[in-house]
Formats: structure tokens, sequence, C-alpha cells
């Protein structure tokens, strides 16, 4: 993460461990109640990028699977509860349809796959991820509150 200024960052990743290991850095650096907004095309490495999230979190990496269908999954970590949305189908608008507002604490985190830019977020503490796929790996932009760098 050399590459990383105050507010953005950009790395290449090799492969999905990579990948994993990516979400579990930055899941040490959110704070409870943070939110991440994940964009990027199929196959991208969304999914990927949350099992590294919820490990680095102390939450069982090998629960994570995708929302598409489900649109929705909780994993219980020692300090909370990761909600794992996918609004592809749902759009940020439908986001609250689901009844999240009654479930979700100040000390639950929220990984939300097809974010777009806005939306009821639960906090103020919410940054942005873009996963894109190039021949060889991937590409990891990310950008918003990461308060420092490590």
């Amino acid at each position: 993460m050399r590459d990383c200024d105050h507010m953005e960052c950009e790395l290449y990743l090799a492969d999905e461990q990579a990948t994993e290991n990516l979400g579990a850095v930055l899941a040490k650096q959110t704070p409870q109640g943070g939110t991440w907004l994940l964009n990027g095309g199929l196959g991208a490495g969304k999914t990927t990028w949350t099992r590294g999230f919820v490990a680095g979190l102390g939450g069982c990496a090998e629960q994570v699977s995708s929302p598409t269908y489900a649109v929705l999954h909780r994993y219980d970590a020692p300090k909370g509860k990761v909600f794992h949305l996918d609004l592809y189908r749902l759009g940020t608008s439908g986001v609250w349809s689901l009844g999240l507002e009654e479930c979700v604490t100040q000390g639950d985190w929220l990984v939300v796959e097809w974010a777009g830019v806005d939306g009821p977020w639960a906090s103020d503490w919410v940054s942005f991820l873009e996963l894109s796929q190039v021949s060889d790996g991937r590409n990891a932009a990310w950008r918003g509150a990461i308060v420092e760098k490590t």
C-alpha cells in the first residue's frame, strides 16, 4: 500500500489471495459502524475482498458467499456483525426495504456490492472500493474515510 495517499489508494492484486489480504488489511482500518461500497464487474473480486474483510475482523471467511441471489448475508465477528448486501437488483433506494435499519447497530459493518455512490448508510464513515479485472490479476482503487496509512 505504498501507493496510497491520505484519501485515495490504488493497488495491483495478482490473485484471489492478494484480494483477500487487502480486505483483511482494510478491515483492521475500518471502525465499527463503517461502510464499504464496492463496485466492479462480474467476477472482479467483490465477494473475494469481502471474504478477507470478514477474516480481518475475526469472522469465519469460509461462510462468505455472494449475496447476488439472497441479497443480504450476515456474518458474525467478535465485536459485531458484517452485513453483506448486493444492490444489483434493488438499487440504493431499495436497500432499506430489507428492514436493515432494524437490524444494524452502530457497532456493525456494512459491505455493499453494486452500491453506486450514495444511499442511506447507517454511518458517516463510508469508503468506496472499485475492483477491475486486468489480464493477469485485478486492480483495486479505494477512497473515502481511511484516516491513517499503515
